[in-house]
């Protein structure tokens, strides 16, 4: 809107330099803000930067006002002109508090918005009694989306109140899992302290789940190793059979990594294994999932990647190995599965031997 008077009696240079010194003002104005808003922002990151780790240490939030005062008198020594800067960073007991509430209710939307993208996880529980002698459920999560990004926090502490059963946890876990908005058929496996509780074959944690998701977690079973007699009859067996190995490999005798060797000899004893089972009438899903080509191309590719990671694991063991071959090794093998990923949706199998 034009001001009828404006520039009414100036001249057309008069005017111009008018309106240069207003058009300064304005922007003098707005730095004056903007400065203020800048010291406001700092002020408050400073303020979560501190509550975050009064939390983190477990300290009184009254301490909060102590090292206020400690940095406000250091400052003063060492650099006056800061001073008032320090003394605008708010931290008070109540502000600490709403800091740290302000903290924990981000941590649980960024924790909710990773585990809606979860393609599997695994969830790892500790029963425990604080000081007042409450019963205490942790529940860690632990999950993977499509980009292979691993996502591993502390999803909730459960407390029971009456009785800590089997059937009070199981209930405690679906209803973190509800309100986090998990799948538990995303559910791969579950790591517990060992409590009766949680492991108890007809009232457990993990027996109740089982039968929820209608489904049996991955269990380490070995029913030909772990029975001298049923041990004796299958090494006796491939004896007869003329089988290119004479036994199977223990797989608790050797690191995760080389879990490769038990699959390969699994794969190269197959047949006289499912024989084995059937002669001796024994009933597992070993049997049934070899019935489906779908499972056997999926075994045969675990066989295959798990031996080239043995091969990875070899290279980056030993002495005298520099970081930086380390590092040309693991770079190399990124590659290989770039390749293999090609080569696969190509239909070419020349590095799947399995």
């Amino acid at each position: 809107m034009k001001h009828a008077n404006f520039g009414h009696n100036l001249s057309k240079h008069e005017l111009q330099k008018k309106a240069n010194d207003l058009t300064k003002r304005l922007k003098q104005q707005q730095n004056v803000f903007d400065k203020t808003s800048s010291l406001q922002r700092n002020a408050t990151k400073a303020s979560f930067i501190l509550a975050n780790k009064i939390a983190k240490q477990n300290k009184s939030f009254a301490e909060a006002e102590f090292i206020k005062d400690c940095m406000v008198d250091a400052v003063s020594v060492v650099c006056p002109e800061v001073k008032s800067k320090v003394e605008a960073i708010s931290l008070s007991r109540r502000t600490i508090v709403r800091r740290i509430d302000a903290i924990a209710v981000s941590i649980h939307e960024q924790l909710l918005t990773a585990s809606g993208r979860f393609q599997w996880f695994s969830i790892a529980l500790d029963e425990s009694t604080n000081i007042q002698d409450t019963a205490q459920l942790l529940i860690y999560i632990r999950g993977i989306d499509e980009n292979f990004e691993i996502t591993e926090e502390l999803l909730s502490m459960e407390s029971l109140k009456d009785t800590a059963t089997g059937k009070d946890l199981f209930n405690s876990v679906i209803n973190s899992s509800i309100r986090s908005g998990l799948t538990l058929n995303k559910l791969a496996s579950i790591t517990t302290d060992g409590a009766p509780s949680l492991t108890s074959k007809h009232s457990g944690l993990v027996k109740l789940l089982n039968d929820k998701i209608k489904e049996d977690f991955p269990l380490h079973m070995n029913l030909i190793r772990s029975r001298g007699l049923k041990h004796r009859q299958f090494r006796s067996f491939l004896e007869d059979v003329e089988a290119v190995f004479t036994d199977v490999l223990y797989y608790t005798n050797v690191r995760w990594l080389s879990i490769g060797k038990v699959l390969k000899r699994v794969w190269d004893l197959k047949a006289e294994i499912l024989m084995f089972l059937k002669m001796q009438d024994i009933s597992c899903d070993f049997l049934n999932e070899m019935e489906s080509d779908e499972w056997v191309c999926d075994f045969a590719f675990a066989v295959d990647i798990m031996q080239k990671l043995n091969e990875l694991n070899t290279k980056l063991q030993g002495k005298g190995i520099f970081a930086h071959e380390l590092y040309l090794e693991v770079k190399a093998f990124q590659w290989k599965l770039g390749l293999f990923a090609k080569q696969l949706n190509e239909q070419k199998f020349i590095h799947f031997l399995c």
